[in-house]
């Protein structure tokens, strides 16, 4: 259990009592200076796992090992409003790669009890109580050219939790390109379950290899609000 050093903002974020440092604009390729690099390549501290030996800092990226069933949470800030990029393949696995938005680490539940965003292509899931579901009209997916799981893809997830909307755009990433240009996918909207919350990565089952890099947040946000950054 990560230590309860964070205190709670007006502005519907949480941060720890110490600032985390701000990547500088020539840090990412976003062109935004408020965007906070979470992972530095080897370093996984920033992050909590659900069990031990589920994630490792692996040729530059965080890779899922495969072992079992669980979330990687960032443990640095917890965020209500908020944008989130980075880039996402899987290696090997028989489910999509999925990230956890607006959920709970208090209590500890099956997937955080969080909203389940399935980059790139969009699939979801409703994991809070009382629905554990696919969400229905909650979700609305939105019609792209699919993108290739397998290859390394560019996703960004804006959330807003006064109104209950997050989206997520998505787009392949060619050769040694360091960004693309976003695709709407997927859209989410309950004004009920906006809230406070980690995020987090997931393995949705055992053998599933996903590797995540690249990976920034901001929150409060100040550049652009409600609106992609890479679209």
């Amino acid at each position: 259990m990560f230590r309860k050093l964070f205190g709670v903002l007006a502005a519907g974020i949480v941060v720890a009592s110490a600032l985390a440092p701000t990547a500088a604009a020539a840090e990412n390729p976003y062109g935004d200076p408020n965007l906070v690099s979470m992972f530095d390549g080897t370093d996984l501290s920033p992050w909590t796992s659900s069990k031990p030996g589920l994630w490792s800092a692996k040729n530059g990226v965080i890779h899922g090992n495969g072992t079992a069933r669980g979330w990687l949470y960032y443990n640095k800030q917890q965020v209500g409003t908020f944008r989130w990029i980075f880039n996402v393949r899987q290696v090997k696995g028989n489910h999509k790669p999925t990230v956890l938005i607006w959920g709970t680490t208090d209590p500890i539940r099956d997937a955080l009890s969080a909203i389940q965003f399935q980059p790139p292509n969009g699939g979801h899931w409703d994991y809070r109580p009382g629905h554990n579901d696919g969400g229905g009209k909650l979700f609305k997916q939105l019609s792209h050219t699919k993108i290739d799981i397998k290859k390394w893809a560019q996703c960004e997830l804006i959330g807003d939790m006064t109104t209950g909307v997050a989206r997520m755009a998505c787009c392949p990433l060619t050769g040694t390109a360091a960004t693309c240009k976003g695709v709407e996918v997927l859209q989410f909207t309950d004004k009920t379950a906006g809230r406070v919350g980690p995020l987090a990565l997931q393995v949705h089952n055992s053998g599933i290899q996903d590797e995540y890099r690249g990976l920034y947040v901001e929150s409060p946000v100040v550049t652009k609000p409600g609106e992609f950054l890479t679209m």
